[in-house]
């Protein structure tokens, strides 16, 4: 809904920007294993698959020197710094190619992963509608079985389509007109 009656959806990319580095830096930085055995090379290498705007710039180097100084949470809090920082480069790269192209393209990219994406959690929950009367086998109940694992995939949808959203901005290339 926000896509469709936004004007500007600058905010609502920041926000996913930083949602996205949230979950990289998780995933790759888990709480529950020493910190002996993070690899921030692959942390690395993720962040700039994600952000191909950030080669060269966020390195193993980096990371670990500011590791060092801060912690994990200071990892977390310069990445997001330098993904926001590419979204505003990128933002202004297409804006003077042609102003008000970026908020369409945004707009765009979120109706169109929505769609998709949306599609994809129907089929998936009709597969778990068939799937989980099996369950009352199990002494459990179908209904409350149903509502979580639906609660669950709706949550999974949703992560997916801000991260192909922005994933989609940052690789976004505009062709140039024929002159």
């Amino acid at each position: 809904r926000r896509a469709l009656m936004a004007a500007d959806l600058k905010p609502m990319m920041i926000e996913y920007a930083d949602s996205t580095v949230d979950d990289i830096v998780d995933a790759n930085l888990p709480v529950d294993m020493p910190k002996e055995e993070w690899d921030l090379d692959s942390l690395t290498a993720k962040v700039v698959q994600y952000c191909v705007l950030l080669q060269g710039v966020v390195t193993p180097e980096a990371v670990t020197k500011i590791y060092e100084a801060g912690g994990k949470e200071a990892i977390r809090e310069f990445l997001k710094e330098e993904c926001r920082g590419a979204y505003e480069k990128k933002r202004v790269m297409i804006e003077e190619l042609e102003p008000g192209l970026m908020d369409e393209v945004e707009s765009f990219l979120v109706l169109t992963q929505t769609d998709r994406m949306w599609k994809e959690h129907l089929q998936a929950i009709k597969f778990i509608q068939q799937a989980v009367g099996l369950r009352g086998y199990a002494q459990r109940d179908p209904l409350t079985e149903y509502k979580l694992e639906g609660f669950k995939l709706f949550k999974e949808m949703r992560d997916q389509i801000r991260r192909n959203v922005i994933y989609s901005v940052y690789q976004f290339q505009p062709k140039q007109p024929p002159q």
